[in-house]
């Protein structure tokens, strides 16, 4: 009977202590978040912890991120996440989650940890990139700009799949520009599918509306020519010369009105140069998607 009640006992006080324990351990998990793999270790260059891809899809985009990574000695990441509110630090933007992310999981070539990350937080549609290294000079701010109008159409979209493969796709262009010595910048980025699409329509229309114009000039004229009586805008035809005189001649000012319209602002998106929490220089970009 003794031992039933000992074994019992210490039943109930392994139980207690697990009790007790479970909050620390559950906080612990929370505040190392982004501590996801040992030191030398490294997650493979898409992680998925929302499932927006299936499995063949991730596998594609896996090989496709690996490929360019290996063939320019670039990290090339992407990253889904639940939240940014996660972790020690809470209400970073996207693009500083995205750094300590790339760091504290082993990416990067090289000492200056050569590489880019795309991280999505899909609770409220953040998304945010973030470069090191080579990337500080491969992705200029106006580059950075042009990457963005690249992927973000599809992410709004809820295209993941495809906005991924193009960020895939321009990380590989912009690095072969850059090697090339003539990164993007400002006079040499080109119009993106949807901006040419645009301009072609804005072409069209203007040229049918110019070919309108010039057709009713030529009718009015026309229409002119065909009248013999023409309208007379004052009636000096009718007054007897001398008849009328004008003593007093005044202008008055009777009223004015002013109309004012409040500037709207710009939406305001995080993006430049930062340091990330270790200290080390890095650039990109954060927004909503």
């Amino acid at each position: 009977m003794k031992t039933i009640h000992r074994a019992f006992s210490i039943f109930v006080l392994v139980a207690l202590l697990m009790t007790l324990g479970l909050p620390s351990c559950t906080a612990l998990a929370a505040e190392a978040d982004l501590q996801r793999v040992p030191a030398g270790e490294r997650l493979p260059r898409f992680i998925d912890d929302q499932g927006l891809l299936t499995p063949t899809q991730a596998a594609k985009l896996t090989a496709k991120l690996d490929e360019v990574s290996e063939r320019h000695k670039f990290d090339t990441v992407v990253a889904v996440i639940s939240s940014l509110q996660s972790g020690s630090i809470k209400g970073r933007e996207a693009r500083l989650y995205a750094a300590d992310f790339f760091e504290q999981n082993g990416f990067g070539f090289g000492h200056d940890l050569d590489g880019i990350i795309l991280l999505l937080a899909t609770e409220d549609r953040d998304f945010g990139f973030s470069t090191f290294g080579f990337g500080l000079k491969a992705f200029t701010d106006a580059g950075q700009e042009y990457l963005e109008k690249l992927f973000l159409p599809h992410l709004r979209s809820d295209d993941y799949f495809k906005a991924f493969m193009v960020y895939a796709d321009a990380v590989d262009d912009f690095l072969t520009k850059a090697k090339a010595g003539k990164p993007y910048a400002p006079g040499n980025i080109p119009l993106t599918a949807s901006e040419l699409a645009e301009y072609r329509l804005w072409t069209v229309g203007g040229s049918l509306v110019l070919a309108l114009v010039i057709a009713l000039v030529v009718i009015a004229i026309w229409i002119t020519q065909l009248k013999t009586v023409r309208k007379e805008n004052v009636a000096n035809a009718y007054v007897r010369e001398g008849s009328m005189v004008l003593t007093t001649q005044r202008d008055i000012f009777l009223y004015r009105q002013v109309y004012k319209d409040k500037r709207p602002k710009s939406e305001n998106k995080g993006g430049g140069s930062f340091r990330s929490s270790s200290g080390r220089s890095s650039s990109g970009r954060s927004g909503k998607y």
